[in-house]
């Protein structure tokens, strides 16, 4: 791995230095060669034949060389050329950049010679040259930048966005994953030890359930198991007090009575809670007349509490037995809390029915409202009042079990329970 990613750096300074050692290559190519032999050799023909060369007025001489060329004499008078269009004094000449070279006579200066470069030509040329070294440059330095993204890609991004997502799905929970080892990229070394680690979480997850559901169980027989002696203690109770002919005893016998009815609620409410725990508490809703929350909320009225105008007729998914206990527990709850009339009020709302309870009791604290339908929690107002706290928390689930929704809230005279039930 070290030695692969070491190759990569060199090839990658490789591929910046590229572009400078081309365009750099063979630079003296981009400019014009002239051949000195044969300059010299038409400067020798021109020494030898001067005479006879400065009788000429600008006239065209057919060329037997490889550049075009003109002869002026010291005058600047252009004697002969090869081509009409060169120039026709030494400053277009200079500026055209020609090769200026003196003719001699004996040693003295007579005239001239102007060279054509083609000097636009080899420019040209040259930027040819260059564009092509240029581009040949930037391909392989974009195949080598893109082998180099290619491994950085395959060997560091994508195994980081592995173990982004293993570390995700650890998060949330889901330790049924492996993360897939691979040894060629950069956490290669560190692979084996996350799916190790997440190997003995998923057996600390594994063993951690087994015992909570292990305790959920002992609680729920232990519920089950003391709903029997206190059935019998509060029957025996309910015999004395029949028979009892003393006022004060069968005070006592109806406290005792009520205390019975107390443990009894709080170990249906504890092992309703322990079904739910276990995904075991079966809920089975169907489609139901509307009108059997009236019979409902009338059986559970024991204490004749409720006014109002009854439930809006529909069809609504519900399970009766579910909704029995939950209605029951509202009911109860503004008994034991409010002891006051409860105001029934009932619409259909969207594909809803809404069923809404609402007590003249004050109300909870906004400190303790969100938290009265959680578990074992309870208000300030059920200070030495018996209960559990998990009434209300009960209700809940069973309401988002059935399809609903059980909502809280304080209004001016009151708590104001709602519950939301599906329209079939």
């Amino acid at each position: 791995m070290k030695q692969r990613f070491v190759l990569l750096v060199i090839l990658m300074t490789v591929a910046l230095a590229l572009p400078a050692m081309l365009l750099n290559f063979n630079k003296k190519t981009d400019t014009y060669n002239l051949n000195n032999a044969e300059v010299n050799q038409l400067l020798n023909e021109l020494s030898k034949d001067w005479d006879n060369v400065e009788k000429y007025r600008n006239t065209i001489v057919t060329n037997s060389y490889d550049f075009n060329y003109e002869v002026i004499d010291d005058a600047g008078m252009v004697l002969i050329k090869t081509d009409t269009g060169m120039p026709v004094d030494m400053g277009r000449a200079t500026s055209e950049r020609y090769t200026i070279r003196d003719i001699k006579v004996d040693g003295e200066v007579v005239g001239k010679l102007l060279i054509d470069n083609d000097f636009d030509t080899a420019i040209s040329g040259a930027q040819n040259r260059f564009m092509l070294r240029y581009y040949i440059a930037i391909l392989i330095e974009a195949v080598i930048i893109a082998v180099f993204l290619f491994w950085v890609f395959r060997n560091i991004v994508k195994p980081f966005d592995d173990l982004k997502d293993f570390a995700s799905d650890v998060a949330s929970g889901n330790l049924d994953k492996p993360l897939e080892m691979d040894r060629g990229n950069i956490f290669g070394n560190f692979t084996e030890s996350f799916d190790i680690m997440r190997t003995e979480l998923n057996e600390a997850k594994q063993k951690e359930y087994e015992a909570q559901r292990s305790k959920m169980e002992l609680v729920s027989q232990l519920s089950h198991d003391i709903k029997t002696p206190v059935a019998s203690i509060k029957a025996l109770g309910e015999l004395l007090e029949a028979q009892s002919t003393d006022d004060k005893s069968k005070e006592r016998l109806n406290s005792i009575v009520s205390k019975a009815d107390n443990i009894d609620v709080m170990v249906s409410d504890l092992f309703t809670k322990t079904l739910t725990d276990l995904n075991e508490l079966n809920v089975d809703a169907s489609e139901q007349e509307s009108s059997i929350l009236d019979k409902i909320i009338k059986d559970a009225d024991h204490m004749d509490r409720i006014t109002g105008d009854g439930v809006e007729g529909c069809i609504i998914m519900c399970d009766p037995l579910r909704t029995t206990q939950v209605i029951n527990n509202i009911i109860s709850n503004s008994y034991k809390y409010a002891d006051t009339v409860i105001h029934l009020k009932s619409r259909i709302e969207d594909d809803c029915l809404v069923v809404s309870f609402e007590d003249e009791g004050g109300g909870v604290s906004e400190d303790d409202l969100p938290m009265i339908t959680k578990r074992f929690r309870r208000g300030e107002n059920a200070k030495g009042k018996p209960g559990s706290g998990l009434g209300l928390a009960i209700a809940s689930e069973l309401m988002e079990k059935m399809g609903g929704e059980l909502e809280v809230e304080n209004t001016s005279r009151g708590l104001l329970v709602t519950l939301y039930f599906q329209i079939a």
